[in-house]
């Protein structure tokens, strides 16, 4: 007998129907499931599952190696321990960030907040430790199999042989901010990596950097690694060889340092006169580059802030002051092109003249007697350069500074640091708040003071700019950049080209004069003729520029010079703060530059002989 319904059920067929209709819509959601998952999001998903069974340990690229004009290393890079962690798995393991607190000695809080300021994407590990002791690594090498996500091997960290030596020249690493990742995210920068801030390590970051490389490798669900499934190598940054002469470096490093040792910083620049090629920039109290290069430390840093010689100014080009006596080269100049003086035209110097009823004395009291423009020069009067200030008057003066290149950054290749100094005028003066413009500045105008102000690169240019006949050149750092990519030869990418910024525009009569008065300076009865070299003819102007500190008068020491005069290959200017006089203290500092560059040593008796 047939089972029968019951009451009100529904039928057998019926309910067929809708357990098949039911088990339809079923496969149709689970088709609809499989196309979202595996068309839809199939590629994004595969990524994931990928990043989820792989990961990619960047491998950072060693820094471009910084060179002096011969090929000594000025900045290079040792291997350092570095600890990383891939954020996914700290998330997942939270214990993992809590044993290695305890490893590094800091608190869990401060290594979370590391992790999570630094964090690109989940899957790519963060640098949270650099340089770490051996001791330490081997202890997390040796719990690595319950530690998933950390990642610990070498990375290329920057290193200066020569240490504060070049630190103003050669700059500071530091780590990345917001804005340098805005600015330089398209050279590779992630954060928590270290850039250029300052100096040539900033002005050629991009050259430097380098591109990333890595190892892909397969890990298992708590992130240890299993095998190495792709390898990229990173490429080096590009080498930069400088005009820099490592040797006169060291000399004015060591020279100024111990004078600053003493409270009197000081800096000096040496230029190619006819290229415009940096040959050595120094700057006293310097820093050491290495105590930046991952992270200061507070102690380092508070001792460089505190430091009342002021050790973070570059002095050579941005610390601008009165260049005293050396700017009465410009000031002969201006006389000479202007027509108002003659070589041959004398001034009586009784040893003052007066302003009104206010005497203004000559450096020599009791005078010079009479004296004519060369002889002036040598022996720096300065009643002869009062009497042609007011002749000249202080907008002349303003004029033929400003063709020296004085009153503007010079557009040396370290940029954000350069000062361009202060060429009054009147109207200047006016404009600043500071009153008429009275006689007296007029006359101290002429002899480098007044309101004056330049940066000793400013006046090593100027020198130059005499020593090779008129043309100002753009001081230049870096010679040439040269890249060496992996499995390709060594291309030359840039090599400095001399680049004209002005032209003095005097006659050669003119110039011709002004060096004859400078070439004196070095000769018996000249300011620093107790700094010549034997065998070679230097020409150079002193300079001795009073300033008021701490209510009371002190004397900066100052000297520009060039040699040899008969073919100038090497400008120099050196400043030393409360110096004295400039052919005392500055000048013999000079004369050591450019012995060193000249190839002439001491000899035996203190005096100097050839090596060429």
């Amino acid at each position: 007998m047939a089972l029968l319904d019951p009451p009100g059920a529904m039928p057998g067929a019926a309910r067929a129907r809708v357990l098949a209709a039911l088990l339809c819509a079923g496969l149709l959601l689970i088709l609809a499931r499989l196309w979202y998952l595996q068309v839809a999001r199939g590629p994004e998903l595969l990524r994931v599952s990928e990043l989820n069974r792989s990961r990619l340990i960047r491998r950072v690229p060693p820094r471009g190696l910084i060179e002096d004009r011969r090929g000594g290393i000025l900045a290079t890079n040792t291997q350092r321990i570095v600890l990383s962690v891939v954020p996914n798995e700290a998330r997942k393991h939270r214990d993992v960030l809590h044993t290695l607190a305890g490893l590094l000695g800091i608190s869990f809080a401060d290594l979370e907040a590391v992790l999570r300021d630094n964090e690109v994407s989940p899957f790519d590990p963060v640098r949270v430790a650099t340089d770490l002791d051996m001791s330490t690594a081997t202890r997390i090498e040796e719990l690595r199999a319950d530690l998933p996500g950390v990642v610990l091997g070498p990375e290329p960290v920057r290193t200066y042989p020569d240490g504060p030596v070049c630190g103003h020249l050669l700059g500071q690493m530091g780590q990345v901010s917001r804005d340098d990742l805005r600015e330089r995210s398209s050279v590779g920068y992630r954060p928590g990596d270290y850039c250029g801030k300052l100096g040539i390590e900033r002005s050629y970051d991009a050259f430097l950097r380098g591109t990333d490389g890595g190892t892909k490798v397969e890990v298992d669900a708590r992130g240890r690694v299993r095998r190495q499934l792709d390898d990229a190598d990173p490429v080096p940054g590009a080498t930069l060889r400088l005009t820099v002469d490592r040797g006169v470096q060291r000399v004015a490093y060591d020279t100024l340092a111990a004078l600053a040792g003493k409270g009197r910083p000081g800096a000096a620049v040496a230029l190619d006169p006819e290229t415009g090629a940096v040959l050595a920039l120094v700057s006293v109290p310097s820093y050491d580059p290495n105590d930046f290069v991952t992270g200061v430390s507070n102690r380092v840093w508070a001792k460089l802030r505190d430091d009342p010689r002021k050790p973070l100014i570059n002095r050579a080009v941005a610390a601008a002051t009165a260049p005293g006596s050396t700017f009465k080269v410009i000031t002969a100049s201006a006389g000479l092109d202007s027509g108002l003086i003659t070589p041959a035209e004398t001034v009586y110097c009784s040893g003052m003249i007066r302003l009104g009823r206010w005497p203004k004395r000559c450096h020599k009291h009791s005078g010079h007697g009479s004296v004519s423009l060369v002889r002036a020069i040598a022996a720096s009067c300065d009643v002869f350069f009062y009497r042609l200030g007011q002749r000249l008057g202080p907008d002349t003066l303003a004029g033929y500074a400003r063709r020296f290149g004085l009153g503007q950054e010079t557009g040396i290749d370290l940029p954000g640091v350069e000062q361009g100094g202060i060429v009054p005028t009147p109207k200047w003066k006016a404009e600043h708040g500071m009153g008429p413009w009275v006689g007296g500045e007029t006359v101290d105008y002429a002899i480098g003071q007044a309101m004056l102000a330049c940066t000793p690169l400013q006046m090593a240019n100027v020198t130059a700019a005499i020593a090779n006949g008129g043309t100002l050149y753009r001081p230049q750092v870096v010679g040439q950049i040269t890249r060496y990519d992996v499995g390709k030869r060594p291309q030359v990418v840039r090599t400095l080209k001399p680049e004209v910024i002005g032209s003095l525009g005097l006659h050669p009569a003119t110039l011709a004069v002004v060096r004859e008065g400078m070439k004196a300076v070095m000769r018996p009865g000249g300011t620093a003729s107790q700094s010549a070299l034997p065998g070679i003819v230097m020409a150079g102007k002193t300079g001795t520029a009073q300033r008021r500190r701490r209510g009371h008068m002190v004397n900066n020491a100052w000297f520009i010079g060039y040699a040899p005069v008969e073919h100038p290959r090497i400008a120099v200017c050196v400043f030393v703060e409360e110096g004295g006089h400039g052919g005392a203290v500055a000048a013999p500092i000079a004369r050591k530059m450019i012995a060193r560059y000249l190839g002439v040593t001491p000899d035996a008796r203190g005096g100097f002989v050839s090596t060429d």
